[in-house]
């Protein structure tokens, strides 16, 4: 275990850590282990891995393994990579958040990844995570009284085969509890072979890397934003699974029979008959022109036009900072944007990473565009009620994508 350098409450933090692993993945276990050896971290194995496929036994035993005395617990999947500094990193943010749940991970594709990335792109350090989503488990603290309410709303002989990240999502979300997200993220996930079988959504890498965001000539490329904590998440994400680009709302006011949960439409649903849409089209235009090297194939057109609007709408949903983000962060945030957006495409992931510099280049210009759309035309209006009855819940998008492209 590992002293911090203090709470703010009077008493300096005590920092445990297990790593929790199957029995085929006790190599990688031990070796990230032994990068924890400060905090004597200790090895979870799944207690019944030839049981029903779930994480939930095994972060059970890992969250069980909290040390004596420790003020916080840490607790890692076996299938990641700790940044570099990760040690003094995390005890840093101890220090500064010593009351919150924390996460250092976020798929590159989920809502939190989106929100993971808005945050970067206004230079925050913190975000907090989107409600009606699961917690990323992958590299998770939690206080102690945390972990104490966790191992008993999930005693070892109820370990039902549910994912531990909605359990721990709706275990906290039950207590109230808020779950903060780094900016950048502190591990990435190195893109073993699944147990679960979630490799059918192809590579499930970090939204945003601080080991990828490296630049000589920017002293604070890696480094924790200079906007704090942002207060809530972004109630608009734009989101881009199966190559389109699409808006999730994290906080629909006045949307009747949704109690708060996020919803979903279309990119161009969202701004139809709007002046936006309008310049939109226009700079599109101009920017496709300037392709002519990529030699797109026509069937895949659609996709740069994806990642140019969904980038240009970042930009619009990008609020003005004092200081701007690190170069380097936009561009790894919009990289990752560009990747994860067709992670579960073979084909188009292909296409894609083979020009990812001269698309994420694309990418960074209709970001730009869209923020001096906003600083010309002021951000973009909330949608009415009456539009908001009409859109699905946010919950549907995962099993019926196509809904974001009918809506």
């Amino acid at each position: 275990m590992s002293t911090g350098t203090g709470t703010g409450t009077g008493r300096a933090p005590v920092i445990s850590a297990a790593v929790m692993a199957h029995p085929r993945r006790l190599e990688e276990a031990r070796r990230l282990a032994d990068a924890l050896r400060p905090w004597r971290a200790e090895i979870a194995v799944d207690p019944d891995p030839n049981g029903p496929p779930t994480t939930l036994r095994t972060a059970r035993a890992a969250w069980s393994r909290i040390g004596t005395g420790a003020t916080h617990h840490l607790v890692l999947q076996d299938d990641v990579e700790p940044c570099r500094d990760f040690v003094r990193r995390v005890e840093a943010a101890v220090a500064e958040h010593p009351d919150a749940p924390l996460a250092f991970y976020a798929n590159w594709n989920s809502w939190n990844g989106a929100a993971t990335r808005a945050a970067a792109l206004q230079g925050a350090s913190w975000v907090p995570a989107v409600p009606g989503e699961w917690v990323p488990t992958l590299a998770l603290l939690l206080p102690r009284n945390d972990v104490a309410a966790l191992l008993s709303a999930v005693p070892a002989e109820d370990a039902l085969p549910e994912p531990d990240d909605v359990v721990v999502a709706r275990e906290l979300a039950a207590r109230g509890r808020r779950v903060l997200i780094s900016v950048p993220h502190l591990v990435e996930h190195v893109g073993s072979a699944s147990i679960m079988g979630n490799d059918r959504f192809g590579p499930r890498h970090s939204a945003c890397f601080a080991d990828d965001v490296h630049d000589v000539h920017d002293a604070a490329a890696g480094q924790p934003g200079t906007a704090g904590t942002l207060p809530e998440p972004p109630r608009v994400l734009v989101h881009r699974p199966h190559g389109h680009a699409h808006v999730v709302l994290t906080a629909p006011d006045g949307a009747d029979g949704t109690d708060g949960e996020p919803l979903f439409l279309s990119r161009g649903a969202y701004l139809r008959g709007t002046p936006a849409a309008e310049r939109a089209h226009e700079r599109w235009t101009r920017a496709r022109a300037g392709l002519s090297e990529l030699r797109v194939p026509d069937g895949l057109w659609w996709l740069c036009e994806e990642i140019w609007h969904g980038a240009h709408l970042l930009g619009l949903h990008t609020p003005p900072t004092e200081l701007l983000p690190s170069p380097a962060l936009v561009r790894v945030a919009l990289r990752s944007w560009i990747l994860g957006g067709t992670a579960d495409s073979p084909d188009h992931r292909l296409w894609i990473a083979q020009r990812v510099a001269r698309l994420t280049g694309l990418a960074e210009q209709a970001f730009e565009a869209g923020r001096d759309d906003r600083r010309v035309h002021g951000p973009l209006p909330a949608l009415p009620k009456e539009r908001l009855a009409e859109l699905p819940a946010g919950r549907h998008i995962w099993r019926h994508p196509e809904l974001a492209l009918s809506t």
